[in-house]
């Protein structure tokens, strides 16, 4: 979701009005338009005054900052959001849990989780390789596992022969 995608999220959800935003932010009703509309990016003290005359944290509306814990957050908020993963607890450790287990991303995640598990379980002998194809695996995805998948298709149609 793009800034203005977010501003204007959060502006419909308030029931205010382009101009009612401007004015509280103490900028032009143009100026919000064209943000919402992509036209153009505001800089951070825009956002800080956009999120302010919103009443929303300015996390909320920016690009998520991934190297700040609280960016991470909402960058956690957006896949609650938009993929249904949910924090949940086991055994008293917190988790990400997903609300359709058979939706796209929980697949994949499956995925990944099995790639991980396959380092985790490498014998000590075996573990430079397994993290190397894990490093491979994760800077090339989609493709290498799109690649496995077709294999594994290939075999198990070879064998129906």
């Amino acid at each position: 979701m793009t800034i203005g995608q977010k501003i204007k999220k959060y502006r419909e959800a308030k029931n205010l009005t382009q101009k009612q935003v401007a004015l509280r932010a103490g900028m032009s009703e143009p100026a919000i338009r064209n943000y919402e509309l992509g036209n153009r990016t505001p800089s951070a003290k825009q956002i800080e005054k956009i999120a302010l005359s919103l009443d929303v944290s300015p996390f909320a509306i920016s690009n998520p900052d991934l190297d700040s814990y609280i960016g991470v957050m909402h960058a956690l908020f957006y896949l609650e959001e938009n993929y249904g993963v949910i924090p949940g607890q086991i055994d008293g450790e917190i988790c990400l849990r997903f609300k359709d287990k058979f939706s796209t991303i929980s697949t994949n995640v499956e995925k990944w989780l099995k790639e991980y598990e396959a380092v985790q379980n490498a014998s000590k002998y075996d573990t430079e390789k397994a993290e190397a194809y894990y490093e491979e695996w994760k800077n090339s995805y989609p493709r290498l596992s799109a690649q496995e998948t077709m294999k594994s298709l290939r075999e198990k149609r070879d064998s129906k022969k």
